[in-house]
Formats: C-alpha cells, structure tokens, sequence
C-alpha cells in the first residue's frame, strides 16, 4: 500500500510540473492576461500596425483594430526590452517585431 501511494503522489507532481508553464515576464513580472498596447511590425508586408498584444507563456496573440487576431511564436518568454520582442507566426510563416507600451 505504501509504494502505491508514493506512486500515485509521483504521478501528482509530475503533473503540476506539465500544467504549470512559463509565464511571459519581464524584470521579473509577469506579463500574462494584462492587454497592452503596441506597435507590430511585419516582416512580411514590411508594415506597422497599432495592436494590443496579450502574453501567455511563450506565446503572444496580437489584436488588430478590424477585429482580426493572429498568434505568434515568441523566440523567448524572458523578454529583455519590451520594445523588441521577436516572434514568429508559424502559421503564416512570418517573422514580427513587438514594441509594447506600459511595461517599462
């Protein structure tokens, strides 16, 4: 029965590990689920857009006023400077640039 139980609290941590995630943060804060406006740039129509950006873990779903939305891939949830912030939209294949307002 012991060796059950250290299983099944095994299993336990082991779980809370996988749900647990990487939040996006900077200087130490947390950047998830807070809506902030920014600038994006595209690499593929080589064109700002004023957005907002909302962070969650290593990703960053983008806002357009037209209502549209687009997911990017960040190259790291650690940002360094929240007015470069690399990304990638693995669905379109295309590279952006985030400038985020109100971290700094």
């Amino acid at each position: 029965m012991r060796a059950m139980t250290r299983v099944a609290v095994l299993i336990l941590c082991a779980a809370l590990v996988v749900t647990a995630g990487v939040a996006a943060e900077y200087d130490g804060q947390d950047l998830d689920g807070t809506l902030y406006d920014a600038t994006a740039f595209s690499y593929d129509t080589s064109t700002y857009y004023q957005v907002q950006v909302e962070f969650d873990g290593d990703e960053a779903t983008i806002f357009f006023k037209n209502g549209h939305a687009r997911t990017l891939t960040l190259d790291d949830e650690e940002i360094d400077d929240p007015h470069s912030i690399s990304a990638f939209d693995y669905e379109r294949a295309t590279y952006w640039d985030l400038d985020v307002d109100g971290i700094d």
